[in-house]
């Protein structure tokens, strides 16, 4: 839902898991995860994998960590940190419910650069 959201406003989306041209070849990025277990935390391996791409510097990008248990605020905090310690700008960050919370986030938040 979030990839049509953008689509519906002119923007072109793509779901990108393993992408041959690397996260660096797209404009703005959206990171969508959950926590890790009932008490929060992020995949242990984003970071390495984030480390991976190349030319992420500068990038402007969403976090969203889908609500679950009871610490989604500390995910939220520790998975924009993980980002911007790899040289990507958090625009925004959201904790989302459910999938069309996370579109109605997508609609507003702000792609291009003023």
């Amino acid at each position: 839902m979030v990839r049509r959201s953008f689509a519906e406003m002119g923007h072109e989306a793509a779901i990108v898991s393993d992408s041959p041209y690397g996260l660096s070849a797209y404009d703005f990025l959206v990171f969508i995860t959950e926590p890790k277990s009932m008490f929060g935390g992020i995949a242990s391996s984003l970071p390495q994998t984030l480390a991976k791409s190349e030319g992420l510097i500068g990038k402007r990008c969403l976090a969203l960590v889908r609500k679950s248990g009871f610490r989604s605020g500390n995910t939220l905090r520790k998975f924009m940190e993980a980002l911007e310690h790899e040289g990507l700008v958090v625009v925004q960050g959201e904790i989302v419910s459910d999938a069309s919370s996370a579109a109605a986030v997508a609609r507003g938040t702000p792609l291009n650069r003023r």
